[in-house]
Order: structure tokens, then sequence, then C-alpha cells
């Protein structure tokens, strides 16, 4: 089809009365040889009305993308719908001109192009992109350093989401781009005009895909790295026009100035949350702490910066998530697009962290994340339920607002619906329900009654012992955090629910100890209330109350209670015990074991405190030395503390699974946290301390006084071995006042316990 011919048939497509001849005779031409070809000139044409000019730009973007891939045209016949190999050659060859010279509405659609292009045919049959992208953006004429950027962003999106082993052809090409992207830069950073700013923006973009995923060493070094800093840093930093101000606020964000700051502190936190924050940092960049070093201090050192542009971020993110999930999965690009609105959200969650001492900004950035998160819920995504379920957590570390407080029935009625596999995900959100915000879960009573019925459900279905040792450690928690709180008819179901479970199969220690201590949270609750229980408790095929099963299965078990929080409840369990004045007889049947299991139980705690002020020293030690080395490292050291103690803790985990059968190391080992200990009750407070060892010492004072016989009872067995035990226990009880001090001491109201002792 000879150009005229072609001009005409694409004018006849925007004429209704020609629209279907001008049609039959695009669909009969679009095989033959030439035919794209002439449509990019076609399009390349100036002296063309534009409306022919974007007629032409969607044919040929219609006839790449749906064509490019059927093969070479090498073959002997031509497929009907294939591109002539000389066509090909054409555009290859005329195509990145095309987009530096087109005017933008040309130029969106030549972009899509290029990228069907590159995914096609580079490495293999255009190793001379690379050299032209190479030339232009060497070239003096600025007026195409936006268009060949754009080629240049395709590039680089064809990669985004690769392995590392697979990118190789980009890091090749990189490796050249890298040096000129950062000179073009420096020399754009004093021309503050909008076609300047739109450059420094595409560049920005550029390493956004090229660091989202990968961080190629190859090309970054601390030296660049810094460099490339110091460039984000002034952009974030600069003045943004006067004349901007003038403008409609809901508008500024569109202004490319703001986008530019937008995209600078996207790329901080990126690399930020998915190289340089503890905990998420793969091995290949824990190497000098160098790069943590820079990410981290340009966050902290410019969160000031951050916070009055992290609403518009979010909100530009969250209209971005929104977008990109409107592809399903079985579209074309639905994969990358689900790893990118992942991302999104992680990005979300790390510009929360980042603002969370600036309560009014948080408030803000709550509306905007809760919309999302409903977006989520309501259309029952699940692939994204871990990420909002995050989101929640972290709007709710510090306080719950009412809007917050909204969401918890739209949580429960996902869990009915489908959310029944991702408890352990919410668990962290309840936890913080329950916590930070006890009042309001005690002043209705649908809050509790929906965090139960979670629970209950849990232990009553068959999700696996994992859920279910979360679902009996939320119950615990919420009978420690409402001690004196007035929740008495509620306890006795929470025990119901744990001690039925164990009625059934169990596999594994951590499921049967995980729901005796909800009974043992409960006795230290309220003794009277626990036993009275548990007397009137039958379960199938047992007349018998189930109080002795209970109290032999506990001492049975003393030694399966692990790490602090969990031996810690279990010694002010049998504290209670002790103290009760009217005992079942139940109790006084095995008066001879209690003491042995609690001192049992001192001998594990006392090697987790020692653990855990081992990791506390050198913890310190490291960061008195990163201070030494580098003057830099002004950070705290809580993330890095979370992440030392998690790998420990990780590496506790495979011995305890049987990877190292070292007995010795074991011993040293479980000494560490449980995995559930994470979710802390107010016995853990730090700064309300409840001391299990000043509690029995206390006890066993007043019962040698008060009740000789019981006292006698309780310690007639123990061996020369124990007593001593019992001595050195007694006598951490005096060093550990001396160090918390009486004003931080808090003792349970146990019924006989006779403060003036101390």
């Amino acid at each position: 089809m000879d150009p005229e011919a072609l001009v005409e048939a694409l004018r006849g497509t925007m004429d209704p009365n020609l629209r279907e001849a001008a049609e039959r005779q695009l669909n009969e031409g679009h095989a033959r040889v030439n035919f794209v070809s002439t449509l990019l000139r076609v399009t390349m044409t100036d002296q063309l009305d534009l409306p022919v000019r974007q007629a032409g730009v969607i044919y040929l973007k219609n006839m790449i993308t749906q064509h490019w891939s059927d093969g070479d045209g090498s073959g002997t016949e031509t497929p009907v719908n294939n591109i002539p190999e000389e066509d090909r050659q054409f555009i290859r060859d005329n195509i990145v001109e095309a987009i530096i010279h087109s005017p933008e509405r040309i130029r969106v659609q030549l972009t899509t192009c290029i990228h069907h292009m590159i995914k096609h045919d580079y490495p293999g049959k255009w190793t001379t992109i690379v050299d032209k992208i190479g030339f232009y953006l060497q070239s003096d004429n600025s007026a195409g350093w936006l268009g060949i950027l754009l080629c240049l962003y395709q590039l680089v999106k064809n990669y985004e989401y690769k392995k590392p082993e697979e990118r190789q052809p980009l890091v090749a090409a990189m490796h050249i781009f890298m040096p000129m992207l950062k000179e073009r830069f420096i020399q754009l950073l004093p021309d503050h005009s909008t076609d300047s700013v739109l450059i420094q923006k595409q560049i920005f973009k550029i390493l956004y895909a090229l660091f989202q995923y990968n961080l190629p060493l190859e090309l970054i070094n601390r030296q660049n790295l810094t460099e490339w800093m110091e460039i984000l840093k002034t952009v974030v930093d600069r003045d943004v026009p006067p004349e901007t101000m003038q403008i409609d606020e809901d508008e500024r964000p569109e202004l490319p100035w703001w986008k530019c700051k937008k995209w600078a502190l996207h790329i901080l936190a990126r690399l930020f949350e998915r190289y340089g924050s503890p905990g998420n940092t793969t091995k290949e960049y824990t190497e000098n702490d160098d790069l943590t070093n820079v990410i981290q201090k340009m966050i902290c050192e410019y969160s000031e910066e951050v916070t009055p542009i992290a609403v518009e971020m979010t909100q530009h993110l969250a209209m971005t998530f929104n977008q990109v999930i409107q592809t399903g999965p079985d579209e074309e690009g639905g994969d990358d697009k689900a790893v990118t609105a992942m991302g999104i959200l992680n990005t979300i969650d790390t510009l929360l962290s980042v603002v969370e001492d600036h309560k009014e900004i948080t408030q803000q950035l709550e509306g905007i994340c809760l919309q999302v998160i409903g977006t989520v819920l309501q259309q029952h995504v699940l692939e994204f339920y871990e990420e909002i379920l995050s989101l929640a957590h972290s709007l709710t570390c510090q306080q719950v607002s009412p809007q917050m407080w909204q969401l918890l029935p739209l949580v429960y009625e996902v869990f009915q619906q489908d959310g029944f596999d991702y408890f352990t995900d919410m668990m962290p959100l309840l936890h913080n329900y329950v916590t930070v915000d006890t009042d309001t879960l005690l002043s209705d009573t649908k809050y509790l009654e929906i965090i139960y019925s979670m629970c209950k459900k849990i232990l009553t279905g068959d999700p696996g012992e994992d859920p279910e040792c979360h679902a009996a450690k939320l119950l615990e928690v919420i009978i420690l955090q409402c001690k004196g709180r007035g929740i008495d008819q509620v306890v006795p179901l929470f025990v119901t629910t744990a001690l039925e479970r164990l009625t059934r199969e169990v596999k594994t220690s951590e499921l049967r100890t995980m729901c005796l201590q909800v009974a043992i949270a409960a006795l230290y609750y309220s003794p009277p209330l626990l036993l009275n229980t548990l007397e009137n408790l039958r379960f199938p095929n047992n007349t018998e109350p189930i109080t002795n099963h209970f109290i032999s299965q506990w001492l049975k078990d003393v030694d399966c209670f692990l790490g602090l929080h969990d031996r810690k409840m279990c010694i002010l369990g049998l504290c209670a015990l002790m103290d009760l004045e009217h005992r079942p007889q139940a109790i006084n049947q095995v008066a001879s074991q209690l003491l042995p299991a609690a001192i049992l139980l001192f001998s594990g705690l006392k090697r987790a405190y020692a653990c855990r002020a081992e990791h506390e020293n050198d913890e310190d030690d490291d960061e008195e030395d990163g201070e030494e080395e580098d003057d830099n490292a002004e950070l705290g050291s809580d993330e890095d503390d979370i992440d030392e103690e998690g790998q420990e803790y990780l590496e506790m985990l495979a011995k305890h699974a049987g990877e190292d059968g070292d007995d010795e190391d074991w011993e040293e080992d479980d000494a560490e946290e449980t995995a559930l200990e994470g979710y802390t009750t107010a016995v853990d407070d730090e700064d309300n301390l409840v001391d299990e060892y000043q509690i029995f010492k206390v006890i066993l004072q007043n019962l040698q006084t008060r009740d000789p016989a019981w006292y006698q009872a309780l310690t007639q067995s123990l061996d020369e071995e124990q007593g001593k035990q019992l001595q050195d226990i007694a006598t951490l009880a005096d060093q550990r006042r001396a160090a918390h001090g009486e004003a931080r001491l808090r003792l349970p109201k146990f019924s006989n316990l006779n403060l003036a002792v101390l």
C-alpha cells in the first residue's frame, strides 16, 4: 500500500460513513511487505494532521503487540499476520528517532511498541538499540534526551522482574549508561525548568525499575551509590518554583517538580526497605554495612523532608495500586502487575515506618491506607492479604483510631469467608487491638466476641497446629491484658476452648503447652475462677472434673515450656497454686512435685535472662564499634536487635528440628525466645515489672509462717542440690529487687500474699 492510499484509509477510519471500507482496505494490506514500514513513515510525518498520525500509530502499535512475536518472517511462506523481516528491520532502524521527535500523544504509543520489540529482539536480534541509546545520551542536543530516556526505560522495564542471572544483558548495557545518566542529572540540576525536571524524573524512574527487585552490585558500589544519594538528597531538599504555589493544592502533586521529589523518595524508600532494612536484607547486601548506613542515614536525616511529601506519595501509590489490581491474573502482564502491586504495598508500609513519630501525618496516611485495605478485603484479592494485614498492623502500633476499630468487623467477615488460612497473618493486628487499646476492646462486647469467635473457629477446626498455637496465644494475651478488668464471664469460655483442644490429637508440644498456658493465665487472673471452671467442666466420655488431668498434664510437660514468657507464666501459675488456702485435693496430691517443677523452670529462666543480656551487650558493643569506625552511624540499634535475635532464633529452630543434634548446643539455645513471645502481654511490661523471683520468694516465706504443714509438704522431698538451688533463687530475687527498685515491682493479687515480708 502506497503512503497516499494508506493516509486516506487511516483518515477514512475516523469517518463513520467511510470506516467500514477503510478498515477493510487496511486489513487487506497489512500482511504485505512495506505496510508496517509505511505506517511508521506516516506516523513520523510532521506535515500530516495529528489525528491521522494518531490513527497510524495506534494501528502500528496493534500490529507490533499482536504480531511481532509470531516469527521472524524468514520462512518460504509468510504467515498471514506476520510482519516481514524487512519491515521489522526498518522499524528497528527508525523507531528510536520516531520516539525522540514525536509529540507526546504519538510517543506514548511508540514506547509500547519498543517495549514489545525489546522483549522479543534484545539482545539476540537488536544489539544496536544500545548503541543508539548511548549515541543520543551523549549528544549535546538536550531536545532528544527525554525521548531516548523513554527508550532506555523500556529496556530496563523488560528486565525489572527477571532473576539476577537473567539480567546480564541489561547489566552490560547499564555499565555504559549509568555514568551517562549521572553526568546528565548533575548537568540538569541547576535548571528548574519543566523540561529539565521531566528529564530528571525519567532518570529516577529508570533507577527505580533497575533497583526495585535486584541491586546489581556490579553497577553500584559505595562510591557511586553515595553520589546518587547526594543527588536524591538535593532533589528532596530543593524548593519548588514559587509560581507553583499559586496552583490549586489538589493539583500540585501532578506538577513535575513534586513528581520528581516523589520518585526520589520512592527510590530511597525502596532501597531502605529492600537493601537497608535489618531483617529484610539478603546476604549479598549485608557485606561492610556501607549500603545500610547510607540508606538508613538518608531516611532518618531527611525524615522531615519525607513527611510533608509522604501523604502525596501514599496517595499516588494507592491510586497506582488500584489501577494495577484491575488487571486480572489471566490478562497479559497479570503476574508482573501482581508483583508490582505487592511492591507498592510494601513501599507504603515503609513510608508508615518513616513517619511513625508524626501523629498528624500518620492520621492522614491512615485514611488512604484504609481505602487500599478495604479494596483488597472487599474484593477478596487473597494474594495481597498478607501485605494489607501488615499495613493494618503498622497503623495500630501506636494507637487504634475509631476508623481502625471499624476495620475489625470487616477482617472478621473475610476470616469467615476465605481468610481461615490467614489467621497467623491477622495475629499481629489482633494483638494490637487487644494490647494497644484495651479500653475500647472492653467498651463494646462485640469486639471481644469477634476475636474469641476467630480463636474458637481455629481451635475447633483443622487449620494445622501453627495457627492453633497462635489462637491459644491470643486467648492468653487477652486474659493477661485484662487482669482486674472484669472479664470473668469470658475467661471460662477461653479455658474450655483451649482444654477441649487437648482432648483431640496433638502432635507438637508447642500446641499442648500453649493450650495449657491459657488455663495457667486464667489461674494467674483468678485462682478461684479457674478452679471453679475446672470443677464444673466435663468432656465427653469423662464424668470426673478435669482438675486432676490439667494439673498432672501441666507438671508432666513442665520441661516443654521454653523461652522467657512461657517459663515465667508457668512459675506464676505454680505460685498461685501454692498460695491457695482452700486447695482441691488434686493440688495436695502433687505437693512434692511443685517446687521441683519451679526449680527446673527457674533454671531455664536463668539461662534465658543470661542469653538476653548477652545479646544486649553484644548489640551495645556492635553499636559502639560502629560509631568508632564510622562517625555517621548515628542510628539506634532496635532494628539490628530484631534482626540478630531473629537470626539466632532461626538457627535454634534448625537445631531443634534435628539438623544439629548437639545436646550441649541445644541446652544453650533453648534459652532463646519462643516464636510467639513477640506477642507481648502486660506481664512482660518492663516498665511495670511482674517479677516472678520476688513473688516466688515472698509466697514461700509467707507459707512458712502461715501454713507450716503445707510448707513441709512442699519441701520435704527436696534433696540437697534442690535445696541449694532454692537458696540461689532467693538470692537472685534479692538481687533483682535491688536492681529494679521497689517502685517498679508489681505483685499479683493472690489471695494470701503478704507484702509486708518485702
